[in-house]
């Protein structure tokens, strides 16, 4: 039961989400993602679905603010 809540406790977001905060097209997270190896890894739920933990891009948005 224990892993089902911290599971539960996280918020996941897809592509779309992810280009709306940057303000790019969805395709170009894939660039971002070949091309910066800092961009969090998402959870392959199948060929097709990818989800990011909100917390681990708005920490990686946030460090490259402060570069």
């Amino acid at each position: 039961m224990e892993a089902r809540e911290s599971v539960m406790s996280n918020d996941f977001i897809d592509q779309k989400t992810i280009a709306d905060m940057l303000s790019i097209k969805p395709k170009s997270i894939y660039y971002i993602m070949e091309s910066d190896n800092t961009f969090p890894k998402p959870l392959v739920l199948s060929p097709r679905i990818k989800r990011w933990k909100k917390a681990e891009v708005v920490a990686w948005i946030d460090s490259k603010l402060e570069k």
